[in-house]
């Protein structure tokens, strides 16, 4: 997977949206209308791994965590220039979510 940039697919139960994603040199930033996500990634064989911090900004649209801030963990595959990926949030466990990117652009 190289740096560049992403677009990302994400799902919870609650709801499901798209944003864009830069990741270089193992920082990742980025957002959508509601949120924006900034932390770190890494990549060791085709296993993805990310920890990053994702804080609503629009005032006007809930985020599909139900809360303002998240602390995110995901885990997956990389195929190429595209990551499927699962992960959770400290500040809502039981929320399942489901991230893909795709890379677009160096």
């Amino acid at each position: 997977m190289r740096d560049g940039l992403y677009r990302v697919h994400f799902r919870t139960p609650a709801g499901q949206g798209m944003g864009i994603v830069v990741l270089e040199k193992g920082k990742l930033r980025g957002g959508d209308a509601i949120m924006y996500y900034v932390g770190t990634f890494s990549v060791k064989k085709d296993a993805f791994t990310s920890e990053l911090v994702a804080q609503r900004h629009n005032p006007n649209h809930g985020s599909v965590f139900g809360v303002d801030t998240v602390n995110l963990t995901l885990e997956g595959m990389v195929s190429g220039d595209t990551a499927e990926t699962k992960g959770t949030a400290k500040e809502a466990p039981d929320v399942n979510f489901q991230a893909t990117l795709t890379r677009l652009a160096d």
